[in-house]
């Protein structure tokens, strides 16, 4: 049935965010996307590194400065039409912003509040006309608020099929405290008077002819039961359901009665299952918790269906949902046949998760004064073991292998007996851990020199001469009457330090897309590894597609280390390339020029290997590039262990739950705290000592 019009449009629709000035107040260096969740907006957003493109905005009038190139995301269009990322921009002055889609916007009339449970609101609204929605969509409702006051804007998905009377049926839980909830339960009543945006998303039963198994938890469950509707309807319905229902008392559940209408008229045979939670503040109403802790049944629920190409279709808040998902997946589930939708309420800054705020270098100190000098100087442990490896390759003989073993057993005891860093202190002086990641590229390229040097037939500009004149040591000799062992040791030890000296603090120079001495830095250190495309491919891509199958960087279960090191080296490489080309695209430029970063990058490897072949010939050129090779594995092995076998469904935001995290003393201290990966992956635009060691997150 087709309903037109679709939405009546207001006479006038301005956007009600205002940021900057006048507007939602704002401090130096903060995002767009970070004055909105402050003042209680639910703007929304997944990857906040400018990867995803999920908080996308329309600037309406004002200036805003873009900290990483729209280009690597937007199209022309949306460059022409003012949309910026909201995550990676910053208000020059007021800023007036709108959604970057238009969607229709009309008003619409409170018709009936009606009670289902003690947590769970029927909210029925009258359009001024009729609405053309599917199953499985959404609708933003704008409550009312007063002048100058934080816009409430709220996603609900239609509860129902589109209905002969126009009504519109929203199923809503009352969340403590929430601005909506609120409303709905103490103030509004028939009558009242909302403006509806939408329909807009695309929830969908998963395609197929097998079984569909259907877990709906509290008001989860409408969203499914319309889309059943709509395919009985439709006379799609000659699959075999399975019905989860979350409730202690089916004939008690607020959707008894749809439920019996399904398993009634459904051709294929539809067969309603019960799970009982532990314990139920009210009919379908726990989502959480004791509930989650009751779904051990579910791969038994699953095992009769999977082997006729199963699918799966769940909905509700977003830990039960994960639960769900997780269940299925163990159970032998693809990921292919399986159809999630969570509802994720809007949070006020009172009730986020307790992440850590973006950091700010004149920030004042947090309660309980400044850091000890320790706190700093713990990160100066790189440039220890930095050193120590320059004096191992130099010393020659049983001395670089020595030098090897006893870095490696630093760190794994260091490790196994110094137990976890819990600490997160609040830093004054950020320039200064800044300026201990810059100075990582000196450090890099005295190892590579000792190494090289190591294989010259002669002594490049005195370096042996003059580590004798300063230390007594003959080092010359001692590189004449090394064996082949040592070397090898030298080639190991180069390259571990080349995968830690280098690539550890160019991951987090490169972040700072907004920083051009950093980028810059950065990006010289990955040339040491043959990997400058990891500035592109990780931000751009990886932060985006993290824990799917469109992410080289992500192992799924069952692919060796190895298999992975050659897997996400050659199409970590292809994936930037073509997100650089598409960039150059957008703004007229063709791919072969000194506008591509990744040419960039490689040209700057190739000026590696040219110094290495003025100091030591094809040798030394050799060389090099094995230990480069060897520093570009152990970030392939790192992404290996930090994301091996875990899922993500890519239309949902990364969480600290999508990568492995440790909080190993010597490997956090030494490596900027690289370990703390969940919630660098939860929160990517934070600098390396804002990370907090998420004790909650999957731990290696």
């Amino acid at each position: 049935m087709t309903i037109t019009p679709p939405c009546v449009p207001l006479p006038e629709a301005p956007s009600p965010w205002r940021i900057g000035g006048r507007g939602l107040p704002t401090r130096p260096g903060q995002t767009l996307l970070e004055a909105l969740e402050a003042a209680g907006v639910a703007w929304p957003s997944h990857c906040r590194v400018g990867a995803c493109g999920t908080c996308r905005c329309r600037v309406v009038s004002g200036k805003v400065h873009e900290r990483t190139e729209s280009a690597y995301l937007l199209s022309n269009d949306e460059i022409a039409a003012g949309v910026v990322l909201a995550c990676q921009s910053e208000a020059r002055g007021e800023v007036r912003i709108t959604a970057a889609e238009a969607l229709p916007r009309c008003e619409v009339t409170v018709e009936a509040v009606r009670f289902l449970t003690p947590s769970v609101r029927e909210l029925v609204l009258r359009p001024e006309a009729p609405i053309d929605y599917r199953a499985g969509q959404v609708a933003l409702l704008h409550l009312p608020v007063a002048e100058g006051q934080p816009a409430v804007v709220r996603p609900y998905s239609f509860a129902t099929v589109p209905a002969a009377d126009g009504l519109l049926r929203f199923t809503i839980r009352l969340h403590p405290g929430g601005a909506f909830s609120e409303a709905l339960a103490r103030r509004m009543t028939p009558g009242d008077r909302l403006v509806l945006e939408g329909p807009t998303g695309r929830f969908a039963l998963p395609d197929g002819a097998g079984p569909l198994l259907v877990v709906g938890g509290g008001t989860g469950l409408p969203p499914l039961l319309a889309l059943l509707e709509s395919a009985m309807a439709e006379g799609q319905d000659a699959r075999e359901v399975r019905v989860l229902l979350v409730t202690r008392d089916p004939s008690r559940h607020f959707a008894a009665s749809r439920l019996a209408a399904l398993a009634s008229g459904w051709r294929g045979g539809l067969r309603i299952e019960t799970l009982s939670p532990e314990a139920s503040a009210g009919d379908g109403d726990v989502e959480t918790g004791p509930l989650v802790r009751s779904l051990a049944r579910l791969p038994t629920l699953l095992e009769g269906l999977r082997a006729n190409e199963a699918s799966a279709a769940v909905c509700g808040s977003p830990a039960f949902v994960d639960a769900v998902a997780a269940q299925l997946l163990l159970a032998g589930l693809p990921p292919s046949r399986l159809a999630l939708d969570r509802f994720s309420p809007a949070m006020t800054p009172a009730a986020m998760p307790p992440l850590a705020p973006a950091a700010d270098a004149g920030a004042p100190e947090a309660a309980g004064g400044a850091p000890s000098p320790w706190a700093m100087l713990k990160f100066s442990l790189f440039h220890a073991i930095g050193l120590s490896a320059v004096v191992a390759i130099v010393a020659g003989g049983v001395w670089s292998g020595w030098g090897l073993l006893a870095i490696v057993a630093a760190y794994v005891l260091g490790d196994a007996l110094l137990g976890d860093d819990l600490s997160v202190p609040a830093y004054r002086h950020t320039g200064a851990l800044t300026a201990l990641l810059w100075s990582a590229l000196p450090l890099v390229v005295l190892i590579v020199f000792a190494a090289v040097w190591r294989v010259s037939p002669g002594d490049p500009l005195g370096f042996g001469a003059a580590v004798e004149v300063l230390t007594g040591a003959d080092v010359l000799a001692a590189r004449e009457s090394s064996g082949a062992g040592s070397l090898i040791a030298v080639w190991a030890l180069t390259g571990l330090m080349i995968g830690m000296v280098a690539t550890v603090p160019a991951h987090e120079l490169v972040h700072r897309t907004w920083d051009r001495l950093s980028m810059a830095v950065g990006r010289a250190l990955l040339a040491f590894s043959f990997d400058t495309s990891f500035a592109i491919e990780h931000v751009h891509g990886h932060h985006r597609a993290v824990a799917t199958p469109d992410d080289p960087a992500s192992a799924p279960r069952g692919r060796s280390v190895y298999a992975h090191i050659l897997h996400s080296t050659g199409y970590g490489n292809l994936s930037a390339w073509r997100i650089e080309v598409a960039r150059l695209a957008k703004r007229g430029l063709g791919p072969w020029s000194a506008h591509n970063a990744v040419l960039r990058g490689w040209a700057g490897s190739v000026l590696l290997l040219a110094a290495a072949a003025a100091m030591a010939g094809i040798v030394g050129v050799l060389f090099f590039a094995a230990c480069a090779l060897w520093g570009k594995a152990l970030l392939e092995i790192v992404n290996y262990m930090e994301h091996y076998g875990l899922a993500r469904d890519p239309v949902t935001p990364v969480q600290p739950r999508h990568s492995w995290n440790t909080n190993r003393r010597v490997s956090s201290w030494s490596m900027f705290n690289l370990t703390r990966h969940s919630h660098h992956h939860a929160q990517g635009e934070l600098p390396f000592h804002a990370l907090t060691p998420m004790p909650g997150a999957p731990m290696m």
